[in-house]
């Protein structure tokens, strides 16, 4: 597996040397100094209000504003579009006179959230670097984060062990370290895990320094984007570039399938029926398919997106074996004890549209050959304290009407609190069929 490429975010240390380079207010003690930082995914600009005037105005995705001065104590402080009058996020925090602050904006659960950084954090010693993680990226579940003079890979990440780590948060979390002057890569993974690497975060900081890194949610939930910000100097975001891509090969059954990426990198491959396994692929990569050694296609739309997840479905189409490229999206439910399902119908014959219900609770009605339904959010038979879900599953058919399931299908036991797919394999006229869960 491949790190991430990464904007350059060299030259941060210069600015860093000169705190005041981005303005450091009023310094009246009457007053505080706020700035905003626009981390969101899809708020190309934004205004910043203080006590419902816009203090600073049209706020570009992945840059900082300068300071402004609004009074100290207890302010509301809003985040709209810019020239909008519809607040995307409020924040009241209690701000102390003559004191710095960042509000960094981003989104997290499809929605605008907040973090309020304080930046009077007192210098560390010459040559020495004050260090704060801040993991405001929710949905990706526990991470660790190592910080490391090498590459993040996984032969280097399995001869060190993280240097932090933040478990399951239900609200933002920051730890403080201490770093020497230097380049970095900050490398955040999956708790427990050295090969599921989410965010490559290259940086340069320098000593008697404060440097916030911010770990905020990428657009498919579970990768990872992050940003830079030197205490009262500058900001710098660096987005994923990275997919994440699984193979499922529903194409009939002992069909030999294989994908890869246009850089080389293999996906998956195997025999028919099997739903894989993630694979981190260059979002700028096309995609390569092929059943029994013969090149599939992959219909069109089939541009990866960068710091999304997607299922690569391989199914057997009117004219033969199909390929296509369908958006996965691995938030977590709304509810924690609920579990997000959808169907993705890879049968093969005179099927018509597809049906499934999950404990008599539909999941995708009417859905066609090589398409997926939606999300649902749905509780099922909980279990394990309350860590899981158990749906017993029922199909249909609009040509063949119900369909039987194999015995091992027709329950499933998945986590509460997380997103799944069921593809459905097997050809209508040799039943029963089968439900793949991943």
């Amino acid at each position: 597996m491949k790190n991430f490429s990464w904007w350059s975010v060299s030259g941060l240390t210069a600015a860093a040397v000169a705190l005041s380079g981005c303005g450091s207010g009023s310094g009246n003690s009457s007053s505080a100094n706020v700035r905003v930082a626009n981390a969101t995914l899809t708020h190309a600009s934004i205004d910043l209000l203080a006590n419902a005037a816009v203090a600073a105005p049209a706020v570009a995705a992945d840059t900082v504003s300068a300071y402004v001065a609004p009074a100290s104590g207890s302010v509301t402080l809003q985040v709209n579009d810019a020239g909008g009058a519809t607040a995307l996020v409020t924040a009241v925090p209690t701000l102390t006179g003559g004191n710095h602050y960042t509000l960094v904006a981003y989104e997290s659960g499809g929605a605008v959230k907040a973090a309020v950084i304080g930046e009077d954090v007192a210098l560390p010693a010459a040559g020495v670097t004050s260090l704060r993680i801040y993991d405001a990226a929710i949905e990706a579940g526990a991470l660790d984060v190592y910080i490391t003079t090498g590459a993040c890979t996984v032969d280097n990440l399995t001869a060190i062990s993280p240097t932090t780590s933040f478990g399951t948060l239900t609200a933002v979390a920051a730890v403080s370290l201490t770093q020497g002057a230097g380049s970095y890569n900050v490398c955040a993974t999956a708790s427990g895990s050295k090969t599921d690497i989410r965010m490559d975060l290259p940086i340069t900081i320098a000593g008697q320094t404060v440097a916030t890194v911010l770990i905020t949610p990428a657009s498919g939930g579970a990768l990872l984007n992050g940003s830079l910000l030197i205490q009262q100097g500058a900001y710098a975001a660096v987005r994923n570039t990275k997919s994440r891509v699984r193979l499922a090969a529903a194409v009939s059954a002992g069909a030999s399938v294989t994908a890869s990426s246009s850089d080389g990198t293999a996906i998956d491959s195997g025999v028919a029926p099997a739903f894989g396994f993630y694979t981190l692929v260059p979002a700028s990569s096309s995609l390569n398919v092929t059943v029994n050694s013969a090149s599939v296609a992959v219909a069109a739309p089939a541009t990866l997106v960068a710091g999304g997840d997607a299922t690569l479905l391989v199914y057997t189409g009117g004219s033969g074996p199909a390929a296509k490229l369908i958006s996965d999206d691995n938030r977590p439910p709304s509810s924690s004890t609920a579990t997000k399902l959808r169907l993705i119908n890879g049968v093969t014959g005179n099927v018509g549209t597809l049906t499934l219900t999950a404990n008599s609770s539909p999941v995708g009605i009417g859905i066609a050959v090589g398409a997926a339904s939606s999300y649902q959010s749905l509780i099922g038979t909980a279990n394990s304290a309350g860590t899981a879900n158990t749906f017993g599953f029922g199909l249909t058919s609009s040509a063949a009407g119900v369909l039987n399931l194999m015995a091992a299908s027709a329950t499933g036991t998945v986590n509460s609190n997380a997103a799944y797919s069921v593809l459905a394999v097997g050809d209508v006229a040799a039943q029963p069929l089968q439900l793949l869960i991943r």
